[in-house]
């Protein structure tokens, strides 16, 4: 697929892709026949198809995954929250202290020789 194609599928909606993709695995389904009638001149064709029918799914999932994200914006509308915060508010709540100063408290009792 040639990279002005690839653009021109990135701006095509849902429905036109999984379109093509039937008429991509139709036409792998025709070269595999004419492959195996010894017909097929070009026998990397059909993994060039499949490559095709491979990053236009791969543009189908991300637009799917986009819309999912998009609608759960604008359900919530509260920012989204980092792991490394999911990370330090699960930490406090464990410990009701933040992960640095748990740390830091392991570190000086492993110099005082005691373990918690």
């Amino acid at each position: 697929m040639k990279k002005k194609d690839f653009v021109q599928i990135k701006g095509s909606d849902l429905k036109e892709l999984r379109n093509k993709v039937k008429d991509i695995k139709g036409e792998i389904a025709n070269l595999t026949l004419d492959k195996n009638m010894n017909k097929l001149k070009d026998l990397k064709m059909i993994s060039k198809k499949k490559k095709d029918i491979a990053q236009i799914l791969t543009v189908i999932r991300q637009k799917e995954e986009l819309s999912v994200l998009s609608s759960q914006l604008s359900e919530n509308s509260q920012p989204v929250v980092s792991s490394s915060d999911e990370e330090s508010e699960t930490e406090k709540r464990k410990t009701g202290k933040p992960k640095s100063e748990n740390r830091k408290q392991k570190t000086d009792n492993r110099k005082k020789g005691t373990k918690k």
